[in-house]
């Protein structure tokens, strides 16, 4: 009757470890260096309100890419998203990019991981480059989507977020 009380109680703590260690190889990111959303009021994206991330790099031998995330209704009226996203580098350099993404396909099915109404589509902007400078980068990203009423209202995009992540790709 002892032998089975010891084993009752190390039990939970067979059950916690198990579940610390699940969390902690489900939850690491080892290749994300920056990740952020910012939610659209209402999800109705004004061209007038752009949405604005920044970070610091510090590293600038680093290989790296550039990813665009949206977060949208299955619902979304268009089958593509232009955008602007214009760059301020720490020295004041500025660019300005046109980019295109397709959230729907040409049948109009929803593209992306959707669950239930949501979907969320991630877009690759630019890979294995290096950032010329250290410190503060600046993304500015604009939709520029011509909308019948010409309120410049684009509905159903619900988040826009960026990330950048470690490139796989080896220095040589």
């Amino acid at each position: 009757m002892e032998i089975f009380a010891k084993r009752r109680n190390n039990f939970p703590n067979k059950i916690l470890f198990i579940g610390l260690l699940t969390l902690f190889f489900f939850s690491c990111d080892r290749s994300k260096i920056y990740e952020k959303y910012e939610s659209i009021p209402n999800a109705v994206w004004n061209t007038n309100d752009p949405v604005k991330f920044d970070f610091e790099v510090k590293d600038t031998t680093q290989l790296c890419n550039l990813l665009i995330n949206i977060r949208c209704s299955d619902n979304y009226p268009y089958r593509n998203l232009y955008m602007f996203m214009k760059t301020t580098q720490p020295d004041g350099k500025r660019a300005i990019d046109t980019l295109e993404f397709y959230l729907l396909d040409l049948k109009g099915k929803p593209l992306g991981n959707c669950s239930g109404d949501v979907c969320n589509n991630r877009f690759m902007v630019d890979h294995d480059f290096k950032f010329p400078l250290p410190g503060k980068y600046e993304f500015e990203l604009q939709h520029m989507m011509r909308i019948e009423d010409g309120s410049g209202n684009l509905p159903m995009i619900m988040d826009v977020g960026m990330r950048l992540e470690k490139a796989t790709k080896k220095i040589q």
